[in-house]
């Protein structure tokens, strides 16, 4: 189902429920400069947008990204938030300041969607995001396909339990994905979820990423279409390739805070084209050694 605060304005980027595609055909300048997508991840935000953690205070980090986004100079196909909307363990009064964060860009037209991360409620989350009509692919879960004229998005719900660090997708919701990524367009596709994939655990570990990211390996290994698996989950801004697969990697940032001083909080430009996609690091403190690096995947590669 479309995880989705849609636009508050009667544009629309994206039409329809489960896969949604791009109608109005692109000016040569974005042509020129590619489709342009923002990425959000772990926002954090409380009922009390005055709130600090960590040093950091959530909803006014969240404010100075979306302000950023509508500046950049193009408008975005999209915003992706990659769960951990809320702060703590998902109360409606959470999601209430979360939406109100994000008005500014559904003024502007832009179509926002959302995954469930541990600190999601899912509950609380649908009542403020979603449609009760809205259809239900994978039951008890809540999951998303996005398809422009250059690739694919399928965004997935890692949810396990509230508050609780580790993440699974589940038996269902992986068979769901076997079947979209054999039916969906024949394009790039990128797989969103919350969590960081998991290696097994020995015996007295315990886990504290994707439980089941061997099985969801298993799956995109079989898919050639699918180049890379982003995250969010340890609020981290790091790349690597998955060793049995070559699939790409990327954790993306905080928006809210770090858990290493070191580390950059922030969010990601993403500019697909025919040939690739490249994402730059957005950092709030734009002095940081980090700000403006890109990863880029090469779509043939």
């Amino acid at each position: 189902m479309p995880v989705t605060l849609p636009p508050l304005t009667r544009r629309r980027w994206l039409q329809g429920s489960l896969a949604a595609a791009f109608s109005p055909c692109l000016t040569s300048a974005a042509e020129a400069e590619g489709e342009l997508w923002a990425l959000f991840s772990d926002t954090h935000i409380a009922a009390d947008l005055a709130l600090e953690a960590r040093g950091a205070v959530m909803g006014e980090n969240l404010r100075r990204c979306v302000n950023q986004v509508l500046k950049v100079g193009q408008k975005p196909f999209g915003v992706l938030v990659n769960g951990d909307c809320a702060y703590l363990d998902g109360q409606q009064t959470d999601y209430d300041s979360f939406v109100k964060l994000m008005e500014p860009l559904r003024e502007s037209g832009v179509q926002v969607h959302c995954t469930l991360g541990n600190h999601d409620h899912r509950r609380n989350f649908i009542a403020a995001m979603t449609s009760p009509q809205d259809p239900r692919p994978v039951e008890g879960r809540h999951v998303e396909v996005l398809s422009s004229a250059t690739m694919n998005w399928v965004l997935l719900d890692s949810l396990k339990e509230v508050n609780q660090t580790p993440g699974e997708l589940g038996a269902l919701q992986i068979g769901w994905l076997d079947r979209t990524l054999a039916s969906c367009p024949d394009r790039p596709t990128v797989v969103m979820a919350h969590h960081n994939p998991q290696a097994p655990v020995s015996e007295g570990q315990k886990p504290t990423g994707l439980m089941d990211a061997e099985a969801m390996f298993e799956v995109l290994g079989r898919h050639k279409k699918v180049k890379a698996f982003l995250y969010g989950h340890t609020h981290t801004w790091a790349q690597q390739r998955h060793e049995a697969t070559g699939i790409h990697l990327v954790n993306l940032p905080p928006v809210a805070y770090v858990f290493a001083p070191e580390r950059p909080n922030g969010w990601v430009i993403a500019r697909a084209s025919k040939e690739k996609l490249s994402l730059e690091l957005r950092a709030l403190n734009p002095a940081h050694d980090q700000h403006g690096e890109k990863v880029e995947i090469v779509w043939g590669s």
